[in-house]
């Protein structure tokens, strides 16, 4: 039975092309246009549409408002209360993508006074959040009773607390919005389960029980379908990691000081995981990551 509660969801980004492009996925996959999935475009095989995500609902009526701040923004900003919108409708849930260091140093009490109950703030680029600013941002969110978390990169938000989310360094301790929000969009961290044929040795259809916020895993799994490759040449991973760079991960390249690798690499191995976890395959992992903040 399909989820009945309606959410109110509002979105802020920042003004690079960079921040604006990654936003545009992320809603797009929300709302799941037609126009929205070119996966079989793709396709070693010729094949117009195989309609995966027809099944999907539109969120679109549950987005209140999709803005742009911190345009002309100077680097170093003495009020930046003045670059929030003075007024926002009331909304659940806050997504934050990309903005200027020192709008997001007054988040937490701009979100306190227009009374959104929850913060989502992506990290797809270690220059959007460095962590001693993430850890001051998350305690005033606690302060004040918000929740809000910091997943890096956004397909790494789970409901487990595990190396990608830490409480009170990437999640609050209270976090039930937060999960009430991944259940709702069934966005975060990749689950997907497989049809297999007689053998086991191929995938004849798959589905996606939780999608990358960007849309990628639907992208993906769409490119794993044995009926649409047209040769053996290349292995699990290989076709994986060829499908995620062709979507494309829009994530940054960019070595992380707390991952110990690129943000884009780390979303590749969580799609990749949870797709070999799904097969009865090893688990591949990335670098094991360091916190500086116990």
């Amino acid at each position: 039975m399909m989820d009945k509660v309606k959410y109110k969801l509002g979105i802020f980004y920042g003004s690079s092309p960079e921040t604006e492009m990654l936003t545009q996925k992320f809603v797009g996959n929300l709302i799941n246009d037609e126009k929205f999935c070119k996966a079989c475009e793709l396709l070693e095989l010729n094949v117009k549409c195989d309609h995966c995500r027809e099944h999907l609902p539109s969120f679109a009526n549950e987005i209140y408002f999709y803005e742009k701040i911190g345009t002309n923004i100077p680097d170093f900003v003495e009020n930046p209360e003045k670059y929030l919108p003075k007024s926002i409708p009331p909304v659940d849930f806050l997504l934050v993508v990309g903005i200027h260091q020192d709008l997001l140093s007054v988040l937490p009490r701009y979100s306190k006074d227009n009374n959104i109950k929850a913060v989502i703030i992506p990290i797809e680029n270690p220059k959007w959040v460095p962590p001693g600013l993430q850890v001051q941002v998350l305690e005033n969110f606690e302060d004040l009773g918000i929740q809000a978390v910091f997943p890096k990169p956004f397909c790494a938000l789970s409901t487990e607390l595990n190396e990608y989310n830490k409480e009170s360094f990437s999640i609050t301790k209270n976090r039930n919005l937060i999960y009430d929000f991944m259940e709702h969009y069934k966005i975060g961290e990749p689950r997907v389960a497989f049809l297999l044929n007689e053998n086991g040795k191929a995938i004849n259809d798959i589905c996606v029980l939780q999608s990358a916020p960007c849309g990628s895993t639907y992208f993906i799994l769409q490119q794993l379908k044995s009926k649409y490759i047209n040769n053996g040449e290349l292995s699990l991973n290989e076709r994986i990691s060829k499908a995620h760079h062709s979507y494309p991960c829009n994530a940054s390249m960019d070595q992380d000081s707390i991952l110990k690798d690129s943000i884009l690499h780390v979303g590749g191995y969580l799609i990749r995981n949870a797709i070999r976890k799904e097969l009865g395959l090893d688990k591949e992992e990335g670098q094991k990551l360091v916190y500086i903040v116990k």
